[in-house]
């Protein structure tokens, strides 16, 4: 009797699971991803059989597969550090002290084409103000934070793409391949005067270099920077309404998120974790934000980790998941001087004219 009580327990879980599976929205896996995962290790088919099971259970609405980092640890993705207490003091103290510079205000009369923070929907690579996917060769995450949201605004301000170097960066700012922050390199750029050279001239090598030192042969330089939030700390947390208001006055925007194995294998739809921690968040990757989809409740996130990961490297992630917009901050790329080119070859009659 006992046994027949508990195989008739153990069916009714068994229906009750089922239905509840059966009852998700059925997110499809991208073709790529498909054959990708038959060839992937014994290992991650294992993770990923069982991070399925947790979406389903959990009713959330995205999708995992073998990524181009799935294979990889977090650390190795990642690398965002925490900021000490001290230096967001004075991290506080400096944005809310400084005003925007004149070349800054003058910049800003150009508005981002179709963006308004009113916009149902927002998508700046539409407008031609989001450089390609890159991929991140270790932990320098926070270098293609803001090296993405500098390009963005470069583009914005002087009409062209550019493709600066975040090894560059990670060079010469004050943060290696285990990590670092993005706001760091805006305030290098900034209160230092320094510019970026190009991909092609220092190109990502994965690993810690000693800064060359010199000057650039661009015109990669910035004229402010600042941080989101309205108390001017970094550590926390800006609300949805100001991170729109901002990427639509300043462009693509860089920002914190808390990476997890599930947000390592994510392929599509709209990634829902966990829900954020606004007293007291914390991070541990960079990455950029580029649009906003309030159908999705949800903001398009650029990453760094090339386009086979998530949707072509881009993510839709629900507004208030795993603590994106911490540390949302804002670069304004210089304008480049116009360079008149001298007119050579121009032939001069030096005939007498013979009056007729």
């Amino acid at each position: 009797m006992k046994l027949l009580k508990r195989i008739s327990v153990s069916i009714a879980l068994v229906m009750f699971w089922t239905s509840a599976v059966m009852a998700q929205p059925t997110i499809e896996l991208p073709r790529k991803y498909v054959l990708r995962e038959a060839n992937a290790p014994a290992a991650v088919k294992t993770t990923l059989a069982t991070q399925r099971a947790t979406i389903a259970q959990s009713k959330l609405k995205f999708n995992v597969g073998f990524t181009a980092v799935s294979h990889k640890t977090i650390a190795q993705i990642t690398g965002e550090k925490e900021v000490p207490e001290s230096e967001n003091i004075r991290i506080k103290q400096y944005v809310l002290s400084r005003k925007l510079s004149p070349a800054a205000m003058d910049i800003l009369k150009v508005k981002l084409i179709a963006c308004f923070a009113s916009n149902k929907t927002y998508d700046a690579r539409n407008q031609g103000y989001v450089t390609p996917v890159r991929d991140q060769q270790c932990g320098n995450c926070w270098a293609y934070s803001a090296v993405g949201a500098y390009e963005g605004s470069y583009k914005k301000v002087n009409g062209s793409f550019i493709d600066a170097s975040e090894q560059h960066a990670e060079n010469c700012v004050d943060g290696d391949c285990t990590g670092g922050f993005a706001y760091k390199v805006m305030e290098w750029m900034v209160g230092s005067n320094k510019n970026l050279s190009t991909e092609a001239a220092i190109p990502d090598a994965g690993v810690d270099q000693p800064c060359a030192g010199g000057t650039p042969a661009t015109s990669y330089y910035a004229t402010d920077w600042g941080v989101v939030h309205p108390s001017g700390d970094i550590n926390k947390i800006a609300a949805v309404a100001d991170i729109k208001e901002a990427m639509c006055k300043y462009g693509p925007i860089a920002v914190s998120v808390q990476v997890t194995a599930l947000f390592q294998n994510y392929t599509n739809g709209v990634f829902n974790e966990f829900a954020s921690n606004y007293a007291s968040p914390s991070s541990n990757h960079a990455v950029l934000l580029v649009g906003w989809d309030d159908n999705k409740n949800a903001w398009l996130m650029k990453n760094s980790w090339g386009t086979d990961w998530g949707e072509d490297g881009y993510m839709w992630i629900d507004y208030g998941s795993n603590n994106i917009g911490r540390r949302a901050a804002w670069i304004i790329a210089k304008k480049a001087p116009i360079i008149v080119k001298p007119i050579k070859d121009i032939k001069v009659n030096t005939k007498p004219v013979i009056n007729q």
